[in-house]
């Protein structure tokens, strides 16, 4: 794993940009598509980042 340094929009635009990912994965697994592994990805790579300073 490689540590990376982002300024404070940087951060902000890839949380952005996971969040809008993840309510698209939910609309497609609401119409039955197979997200689910790909949905716990993106969730987890938010969740990751709201420990970023």
């Amino acid at each position: 794993m490689k540590t990376i340094q982002v300024t404070e929009q940087e951060l902000a635009t890839l949380k952005a940009v996971l969040w809008t990912q993840i309510q698209q994965m939910k609309k497609e697994k609401a119409a039955g598509a197979n997200v689910d592994d790909l949905l716990q990805q993106y969730e987890q790579a938010f969740e990751a980042l709201s420990f970023a300073q």
